[in-house]
């Protein structure tokens, strides 16, 4: 999927998403719930630990 389709998808202008993909964007828990939803992964909640 282009950036453009996750876009028009989660109804956010372009650069948002490439401000997201690029590490760049201030978290907005809206467009990561939007994210969420359209991807099907978790992007919020508890760090996962990879302990020893």
């Amino acid at each position: 999927m282009s950036q453009a389709e996750l876009g028009k998808q989660i109804n956010e202008k372009l650069h948002v998403v490439q401000e997201y993909e690029s590490g760049k964007a201030i978290p907005n828990q809206i467009v990561l719930g939007k994210l969420e939803r359209v991807l099907g992964v978790k992007l919020r909640g508890k760090a996962i630990h990879h302990g020893k």
